[in-house]
């Protein structure tokens, strides 16, 4: 955990911290009450573009791709609630702002450095807004996509001088998939007219600060050389399943249960309202028990099959699709031009994912977390792999449970869980991204390796811990 946010931030953002109160004056005489105050809201980011990449001009209205680990982030609206931590708690101040990511608007500046990359904003307080001397606030954020979670709006219905007595959450729709949410929250209060905050019960105090984090999974894959048949079978479609699936984030669970002040605490599991419809089998199993994290329909990278359209063409006829074959092109469907860099012979899929919890059951039931599986045109699973974590000392930690027992209307429930993950049956946390293959850019694929299945006995994930920012995820 990064303890010193404040050291990665440009040189202007630490100027604004430093002119954040402005008090009035009459006739020479200052008073109490400032005249304008403000804070910063941080959004780190990993991930990729709604809008595609270099030299891509015109946004493209589709869901926004895991097309590498690259960090960047597009989102259109950013949405802040203050209000006073007392019961009840009064809102102070609220304020969405559009168009965030857009670089014509200027609503938020871009920063990078080797400890971190995402967005910024300073936000100013005047007049009535300015918070009061001798008071503590809670201050919440939320980026988010409009359109996404079944246009889903936070903090819907509240208004200025309105007691905020709930949790947000943001729900799946039926039939929907997750998108990237960012959220976060802080304790702010007010000295000498300034906002302050503070990371940690030991950490110093400084300017108001918000960070806001991914709230949900990601996971990838990246192939190669995937055989045309297995034991005489066509081979028509990869999919990753999982067994677990909530459909409802919770915006909540920032704090530590140990340290009050602590708005970030890692490998946390922030998913509720479980699915049961599921939609797919695992290897083996007489009906459907598993969820479709996504599929890759073979026939569309590799089209051109005149006797099975639902199969695709291994144009150079040595059984296995990869570069060698000249047919090869992207599914625009899926990454409409722009979107994504792929050299020839490749194939791609990818997913946000809603945080769930597997159990000490799951366990020593031998239910994986995720299966990959290889499909015939009828759908029938012609080989899989239990998927294995790689990095599992990394993530040998205690879990963080968030859950609201009451339900939106009550308090949020953090519950510290022995961590009891195996190799192949381990907890999904928000925040972090899974990949099987490594990915480096959107927009270039130099030192990109993708996994090839032609050789591949085991399949192996690698979980980068919170999104660590780097530009590459290692696949040996």
């Amino acid at each position: 955990m990064n303890r010193h946010r404040l050291t990665y931030l440009p040189a202007a953002l630490l100027l604004a911290f430093l002119t954040g109160c402005s008090p009035d004056t009459q006739d020479g005489w200052t008073t109490d009450k400032p005249r304008e105050q403000t804070f910063t809201v941080v959004v780190e980011s990993v991930g990729e573009l709604f809008s595609g990449g270099e030299g891509v001009t015109e946004p493209i209205q589709t869901r926004r791709p895991i097309s590498s680990v690259t960090p960047t982030q597009t989102f259109d609206k950013l949405a802040i609630l203050i209000v006073e931590y007392a019961s009840p708690a009064r809102v102070v101040f609220k304020r969405t702002i559009d168009n965030w990511c857009n670089p014509d608007n200027k609503a938020s500046i871009p920063w990078s450095t080797e400890d971190g990359q995402g967005r910024y904003a300073t936000i100013s307080l005047t007049g009535d807004e300015c918070l009061e001397e001798g008071k503590s606030y809670m201050a919440y954020v939320i980026g988010y996509q409009e359109g996404t979670y079944g246009n889903y709006e936070p903090f819907s219905g509240v208004e200025t001088g309105d007691n905020f007595a709930r949790t947000e959450v943001a729900t799946v729709p039926t039939g929907g998939r997750a998108e990237e949410v960012f959220a976060g929250a802080e304790i702010f209060f007010v000295e000498n007219g300034i906002i302050l905050s503070k990371t940690s019960e030991d950490a110093e105090v400084e300017h108001g600060l918000i960070v806001a984090r991914r709230q949900v999974a990601g996971t990838f894959g990246y192939f190669t050389r995937i055989p045309v048949e297995v034991n005489g079978q066509p081979v028509a479609k990869l999919r990753l399943a999982a067994t677990r699936c909530n459909q409802t984030v919770i915006f909540g669970g920032f704090r530590s249960v140990d340290d009050s002040y602590d708005f970030h605490k890692d490998n946390v599991i922030n998913g509720t309202d479980p699915r049961t419809d599921y939609d797919c089998p695992l290897a083996g199993s007489a009906g459907n028990n598993a969820f479709t994290v996504y599929e890759i329909n073979l026939c569309k990278w590799f089209p051109g099959n005149g006797e099975n359209t639902l199969l695709p063409l291994d144009q150079n006829g040595d059984g296995y699709l990869d570069s060698n074959d000249t047919n090869w092109q992207t599914d625009e469907e899926a990454y409409p031009k722009g979107t994504i860099s792929l050299p020839r012979g490749t194939v791609f899929g990818d997913s946000f994912w809603v945080a769930a919890a597997m159990t000490q059951a799951d366990v020593e039931a031998g239910i994986p977390t995720f299966q990959m599986q290889l499909l015939g045109a009828d759908g029938k699973i012609i080989k899989h792999w239990n998927v294995t974590l790689r990095n599992l000392e990394t993530t040998d930690e205690i879990r963080t449970l968030v859950s609201l027992p009451d339900g939106t209307e009550g308090r949020t429930e953090i519950s510290v869980l022995e961590n009891v993950d195996t190799e192949n049956c381990f907890s999904i946390v928000r925040n972090r991204l899974y990949t099987m293959g490594e990915k480096s850019q959107s927009q270039s694929y130099g030192e990109d390796e993708p996994v090839d299945l032609s050789q591949a006995n085991m399949l192996v994930l690698d979980a980068r811990h919170e999104w660590q920012i780097q530009n590459s995820v290692i696949f040996q």
